[in-house]
């Protein structure tokens, strides 16, 4: 068995028992989420630095968001790692786009707008900037993914804002029962198909 295929059947096993450990062992949080970044890394090997360089930042935003504490310092630095790597993703998909334009701009500037008027009051004055960048560089990952017409990467993008919008309404409104799981299955999911379809993108190529 090749080493990437060994590390991409270790993050599935990975996945199940981070999505696990809150009811079980959430100690175990400390181990299990960081090594899904690393696995995925494990699977690309050194094939393609453009999608480690993305999973590098995705991983260290994995790190600083579980970080105990009520330190808003390393939210942001979580934000901003999350941020540099929608920028590494946004780069990717717009160097495989051929379209100049694509109708699903206004629905996302639809739901990203809304989705910070919806959220502005309860979010605090010093992440009011930051959070609005995080949410058009989002938005504009989504519209970017929609370009290239490939269903997998569309529906990777998707997943991965419905992750962040489940994250933010749980930090700055209200943490509906089982949120940590629906962010961590759809931005675990999410992550799974933009970098294995890119991956194999590139080595068709």
């Amino acid at each position: 068995m090749r080493l990437s295929d060994l590390c991409l059947r270790l993050f599935y096993v990975d996945a199940v028992l981070e999505l696990l450990a809150p009811w079980v062992f959430p100690e175990a949080r400390y181990v299990t989420k960081p090594l899904l970044m690393l696995l995925l890394a494990g699977h690309v090997g050194l094939e393609s630095k453009s999608l480690l360089v993305v999973l590098f930042f995705a991983w260290l935003g994995d790190v600083f968001l579980l970080i105990p504490g009520d330190n808003p310092l390393f939210f942001q630095l979580g934000l901003g790692s999350f941020l540099l790597m929608q920028f590494a993703y946004i780069r990717l998909f717009h160097l495989r786009s051929k379209e100049i334009w694509h109708w699903s701009i206004g629905a996302i500037m639809v739901y990203v707008v809304n989705l910070l008027r919806f959220l502005w009051p309860h979010v605090a004055e010093g992440l009011r900037i930051p959070v609005v960048v995080y949410a058009i560089a989002l938005g504009a990952m989504l519209y970017f993914g929609a370009k290239l017409k490939d269903k997998v990467i569309f529906w990777g993008a998707l997943l991965f804002v419905i992750s962040d919008s489940l994250l933010a309404l749980g930090k700055f409104y209200y943490t509906i029962p089982g949120n940590s799981f629906l962010v961590m299955s759809t931005y675990i999911l999410a992550q799974l198909l933009l970098i294995s379809r890119l991956r194999k993108l590139q080595l068709t190529n």
